[in-house]
């Protein structure tokens, strides 16, 4: 049915008129309408531009009587747009002479085809009674009667005026491109296009259709110059960050591709609705694009930006199928920078510039941390910092995680071993490592998994070679002569190398440069608008599987191949379980030898005194007596003469150093040391009291693990270790006490002394008390070391084998050491939830203290030493108050078994926090008798 049925100006006309009758009205309606416009004297290249015939109204004037006049105003538009109601009767288009045929019979206007007319030739239709079949005269006609007498109205009221169907069609083509015409202007203050004929319209066409069909136009061409603003914008400005100059390239590509499309087709429109048809898909893109744009904005960072984007993608990935393609396109074009900077971070890609990133914040952050060494020297190093939140949504928790620890391990074997095949991805030959890309159909993402299972084995191999003949695997086994052979053969086609490689220069500038269309990315818009989708992307996976499916297979992949690398690097190089048995042996008393002589040197009374004196040679063995001295803290002379050779004569005497003199042997691993402890006031004023709990507070192990084992044995695993270590010689300093009150009974009765009740039920509950603390203090380190030693044994036999499982890293060692100490902690009553707890234990220690204090005292009375006087019995009381207080604390802390437990990241086995209840071991110490029971 013809245009004017869908407008609904269509009416039939009854039977009562004649077709002849028809004819009469309509001449008389054309006559009444036609606008007294003078035509105008256009150029030729205006009637080729507007499609208007050369011979239609152009005639020149004669020259000896024209003469010159005032120039009328023309207004805003030109007027040989607008033609007479008359005029848009007759036919607007040149005829082609190539169509002329020679028999006059055919040249008679074409007929519709009938049954009649292929029966009879000269069958004559009959006029037709439906307005909406006489065509566009008949509709214009019909519109100029309801307007009444227009002849003092040349543009005419309802109808409009009528522009050309070639200027309209035109100029709406340029509209929907965002481009200005002949009919519309962008006006800057109002930021929108505006028609410059308010009540312009197309014959055949109401005005209101026209209005409606240019309003969205009108649309199209707002949202294209909002686009082009803010490409303009990202492109000028100085703090735009690598992923909006993607996505300004993305949408660049996108309009120049619609523009040449659409452009490409709308020489086909013959019509308003032909040419609404064309720029409904185009204008739905712009929509989103501006969405899009809407939406990234307010973006100040890479990650920010396509957490945005993904949400914005993730939205909209089911609203129309045929747009999902462009999108993915898009968001896999906008996240190559960051992407880019990812496979430079964990290796798949060379580093290039000064560092690792481009403009804006990143997931990693880099600080340079300074080391004092012994003799005052200072180090830096590279530290680098874990920003989750700056990681983009699509990125999971753990890949983040994963991602970060891959590329600080690479960093370590970077530094520790620069001729490592994954130290040098560029130089690996033929593995050329896969990138990280978006996939979004099933074929891609097998392809993925295929050649990430490639890179892996071809790397093995590579790993493999290196590992057997060390820097350079292939010069390794090359026969000296072959290298020989090699080098001589480079020499001599030097000069013929060159000159091909200037020939292949010169041919490389010679070439066209590349078709942008042709690019991939630039050309989906046309097939996701004209085509209908290849079945593979309608049956594509879920936007939210992509990310783990496009990316997890390549950097699974090269963090096996990493990890497997740096725990071979510390374990079978750097052999880093010296140093775990080091620090077990020393910081965790697990060295009975150096155990028993650390006690000796601190608490042995009979031993000669290290301290200086008149007239008195220090020579010998000496220590430091303390509970048997009333000066503290030592002087750093008699610290030092008391604990000379107990670390060293225990390390190697034990078989894990070279024979020969303690002064000719090599530094212990780690420069182990004793130290002294940096405190503040008011604990340094604790430790100058030598009858206090805190008396020895002061003294330290000091040990600095080399690199690169400080990837594992931390700053902050090292701080457990000192606090385990500063209980523990409380522990060993309270047994030593609880021992010597037996010694202090026995002197006093070689003295004829009879120590009273009070003083034998405080001596056997001490140390019944003292002796299960220790005991359940060195139990809990002894088995938490053997959880440590079996994990650390099954790594090392793993690394021997041709593969090792996925839980073998640096960060997952570490991180099941922190885990493993922070256990021992809570089984050792030092978490800082537990510091009451603790607290009271002190309490009961430093009661012991006071009463063996009382009973050396009465031991050496007769000896001529002033006694220490003190209310025993008050004394005894609150150690047995105490003492019941601390039993039912632990019976609460066993009541609680298994809250606060955390789960180990690699052995996949619970290592709770309360080490796996030991403290009802401690219960069973305290209540074997049913003494506490009571």
């Amino acid at each position: 049915m013809d245009q004017q049925v869908r407008d609904g100006n269509a009416f039939a006309i009854p039977d009562l008129w004649k077709a002849s009758t028809l004819a009469q009205f309509s001449e008389r309606a054309i006559d009444s309408i036609a606008f007294e416009i003078e035509p105008l004297n256009v150029q030729d290249e205006s009637h080729e531009r507007l499609g208007i015939s050369k011979d239609l109204d152009l005639e020149l004037p004669d020259f000896s009587t024209f003469t010159y006049g005032p120039i009328e105003d023309l207004g805003a538009f030109d007027a040989s747009f607008v033609l007479s109601s008359a005029e848009s009767f007759e036919t607007l288009e040149t005829p082609d002479i190539w169509s002329f045929p020679l028999d006059p019979e055919v040249q008679r206007p074409a007929q519709s085809k009938s049954w009649e007319t292929f029966y009879d030739k000269t069958f004559h239709e009959p006029r037709t009674t439906y307005i909406s079949e006489g065509g566009p005269r008949v509709f214009d006609a019909i519109l100029a009667v309801e307007d009444g007498d227009t002849k003092n109205d040349s543009l005419g009221k309802r109808s409009g005026c009528v522009i050309k169907s070639a200027a309209l069609v035109s100029s709406l083509v340029e509209l929907g491109l965002g481009r200005e015409s002949m009919l519309y202007r962008y006006h800057e203050h109002e930021r929108s296009f505006l028609p410059l004929i308010g009540n312009g319209r197309m014959s055949g066409y109401s005005l209101e259709t026209v209005q409606s069909l240019s309003a969205t136009f009108i649309d199209h061409g707002n949202k294209t110059k909002r686009l082009q603003s803010f490409i303009d914008e990202t492109q000028t400005s100085s703090m735009s960050i690598p992923t909006s100059i993607a996505l300004v390239g993305s949408i660049s590509a996108i309009i120049a591709t619609l523009h040449a499309q659409v452009g490409d087709s709308s020489t086909s429109a013959r019509s308003l609705l032909q040419l609404q048809s064309l720029f409904e898909r185009p204008g739905l893109v712009l929509s989103y694009l501006n969405d899009i744009v809407i939406k990234v904005d307010a973006a100040r960072s890479d990650e920010e930006l396509l957490s945005r984007l993904y949400e914005y993608v993730e939205d909209t990935e089911h609203s129309a199928e045929w747009i999902r393609p462009a999108l993915f396109q898009i968001l896999a074009s906008v996240s190559k920078p960051w992407l880019s900077s990812v496979c430079k971070w964990v290796g798949l890609k060379e580093k290039t510039g000064a560092g690792i990133y481009g403009h804006g914040q990143n997931f990693v952050v880099v600080r340079e941390e300074s080391q004092r060494l012994e003799g005052g020297k200072e180090t830096k190093k590279l530290e680098y910092d874990f920003k989750h939140l700056s990681m983009p949504n699509f990125i999971s928790e753990e890949d983040s995680f994963t991602i970060f620890e891959t590329g600080k391990s690479l960093r370590l074997l970077e530094s520790h071993q620069p001729e490592h095949p994954l130290s040098r991805p560029t130089q690996v030959g033929t593995m050329e490592a896969p990138d990280l890309d978006w996939r979004f159909s099933w074929r891609d993402l097998e392809g993925t998994q295929r050649q990430a299972q490639e890179y892996e084995s071809n790397l093995q191999k590579a790993i493999a070679d290196f590992n057997l003949h060390g820097g350079n695997p292939r010069e390794a086994h090359m026969p000296k002569e072959g290298v020989a052979q090699a080098e001589i053969a480079t020499v001599a086609l030097s000069e013929e190398t060159a000159k091909a490689y200037i020939h292949a220069s010169i041919a490389t500038f010679e070439k066209p440069l590349p078709d942008l269309k042709a690019e991939k990315g630039n050309n989906f818009i046309p097939k996701c608008i004209y085509n209908d989708l290849p079945e593979e992307e309608i049956f594509a996976p879920p936007l939210s599987l992509l990310p783990i499916l496009s990316f997890n297979p390549v950097i699974a992949s090269q963090a096996l191949l990493i990890n497997r690398a740096c725990l071979r690097l510390v374990f079978k190089e750097h052999n880093i379980r010296s140093h775990f048995i080091l620090l077990h042996r020393y910081s965790l008393f697990g060295d009975g030898v150096f155990a028993s002589r650390l006690s000796h040197a601190l608490f042995d009374p009979e031993l000669d005194s290290a301290e200086r004196r008149k007239g008195r040679s220090r020579a010998g063995t000496s220590g430091l007596k303390l509970g048997s001295r009333d000066t503290w803290p030592p002087a750093s002379s008699e610290l030092r003469l008391a604990l000379m050779g107990i670390l060293t004569e225990s390390y190697y005497e034990s078989g894990r150093g070279a024979n020969g003199s303690s002064m000719f042997r090599r530094e212990l691993p780690g420069g182990l040391s004793f130290a002294i402890r940096d405190m503040p006031e008011d604990e340094l004023q604790r430790c100058m009291n030598p009858n206090s709990i805190e008396a020895l507070d002061f003294l330290r192990l000091q040990y600095r693990p080399p690199p690169p084992l400080d990837a594992v044995i931390t700053q902050a695993s090292l701080t457990k270790y000192d606090t385990v270590f500063k209980l523990l010689l409380r522990a060993v300093r309270m047994l030593f006490v609880v021992n010597q009150l037996f010694r202090d009974t026995k002197l006093r009765f070689a003295i004829r002394q009879e120590a009273d009740p009070i003083s034998k039920s405080f001596r056997i509950q001490s140390h019944h008390f003292v002796s299960a603390i220790c005991r359940y203090f060195f139990n809990g380190v002894q088995a938490n070391w053997n959880i440590l030693q079996r994990r650390l044994e099954e790594v090392d036999i793993a690394l021997d084998r041709v593969g090792t499982s996925d839980g073998d890293s640096l960060h997952r060692l570490r991180d099941f050491h922190e885990d493993l100490l922070d256990r021992l902690m809570f089984s050792l009553i030092l978490r800082k939830r537990q510091a009451q707890v603790m607290k009271l234990l002190e309490e009961i220690f430093s009661l012991i203290l006071v009463f063996a204090r009382h009973a050396r005292t009465e031991a050496t009375r007769d000896m001529g030493h002033s006694g220490f006087k003190v209310d025993l019995k008050e004394t005894y009381e609150k150690f047995k108050k105490k003492v019941r207080i601390f039993i039912s604390v632990c019976r609460g802390l066993n009541e609680r078994r298994g809250e606060g437990g955390t789960k180990s990241h690699d052995a996949g086995e619970a290592l709770s926090e309360d080490g796996g209840n030991t403290i009802g071991q401690l219960l069973l110490d305290f209540e074997m008798s049913g003494f506490y029971a009571k």
